[in-house]
């Protein structure tokens, strides 16, 4: 009982020193404050594991009931965590970027290795090794309280311009859902909605925002807005019209992702901020070719004509 109490009395000291409220310091050994406390109260004991995580986040050893400096045998201070986190331990984005680039090749070993015939001539092993990966992900964005960061990574490096489909039957009888979709882009739906109705039998209308990724380690990439325009000044749209038959959703996906329709597309527009995984934003909303379906493309391409005065419908562009 004495040595439990020891090791909380030392943990809470060791929060004084760096600074950090219970709170804090479970974020930054990415366990619950509730474990922190209880560590701290010895009703708990401290385990070899959570004492490397303190060792590393903090480079303070643990050892005959005192916190001593990683550097020489003394005391640990304040002074010993700044140069603990100055020398081998940097927490900045180009320590980040290392340290990914480091873990890079040992994801690529296990993956490779689960693909392979094991006890049994087992080669079944890789989809729930995806799972457990993307599982450990969010358990771990959960315990090291990361979940706003991620938004502003998600934000920067997964931005990029991307196109969605919607049916224009689909919009005009379904009108609150269509205002909102049309908000979303900074469309003013009531300006358009009569010469959407011209083709209402067989128009999509193509709309060309910027979008960056939902958090989804285990569904995989999922596309949503950003809250604002960095690499275009506004949305774009257009109206496109499919022939029907059994070609008709190969024509539309051919257009989203940026190929050449009947109305000729203009030049690739490489728009991209920065990359995490190559693949673009593109998705069809209900409608004609059936229900929403999430695509990604490898390049896009804005439409031709691009000014801002009114335009005549009849091929593919909306009046502005």
């Amino acid at each position: 009982m004495k040595a439990r109490k020891m090791s909380g009395q030392l943990i809470a000291e060791l929060r004084k020193i760096i600074g950090k409220s219970q709170t804090q310091f479970a974020a930054m050994i990415g366990v619950s404050k509730h474990t922190v406390i209880s560590v701290e109260n010895s009703r708990n004991q401290l385990s070899r594991n959570l004492a490397k995580r303190i060792e590393i986040a903090t480079g303070a050893k643990l050892s005959e009931g005192r916190l001593t400096s990683p550097f020489q045998a003394e005391d640990y201070t304040r002074d010993d965590f700044n140069q603990w986190r100055e020398k081998y331990h940097q927490t900045n984005e180009a320590s980040a970027r290392k340290q990914f680039d480091d873990m890079q090749p040992w994801l690529k070993v296990i993956f490779l290795a689960a693909a392979k015939s094991g006890q049994a001539g087992n080669r079944d092993r890789l989809p729930a090794l995806c799972l457990s990966l993307g599982e450990w992900l969010n358990e771990n964005s959960e315990k090291f309280k990361l979940f706003n960061e991620i938004e502003d990574v998600l934000e920067d490096e997964t931005r990029c311009v991307g196109r969605s489909a919607h049916s224009i039957s689909h919009l005009l009888n379904n009108r609150d859902e269509a205002k909102k979709t049309f908000v979303e882009h900074g469309i003013d739906f009531s300006k358009i909605k009569s010469q959407l109705k011209k083709h209402a039998s067989s128009g999509w209308l193509i709309i060309e925002d910027e979008f960056r990724s939902f958090w989804a380690p285990v569904s995989g990439p999922v596309w949503t807005l950003c809250t604002t325009r960095k690499l275009i000044l506004k949305a774009k749209y257009w109206v496109e019209t499919i022939k029907p038959g059994p070609s008709a959703f190969a024509q539309l996906v051919k257009l989203i992702k940026g190929g050449e329709s009947e109305d000729a597309l203009g030049a690739t527009s490489n728009t991209r901020k920065k990359d995490l995984w190559q693949s673009d934003p593109i998705s069809i909303r209900p409608g004609a070719l059936g229900r929403f379906l999430p695509l990604y493309a490898p390049s896009l391409r804005p439409p031709r004509k691009k000014s801002s005065q009114n335009v005549a419908l009849p091929s593919h562009t909306l009046q502005r």
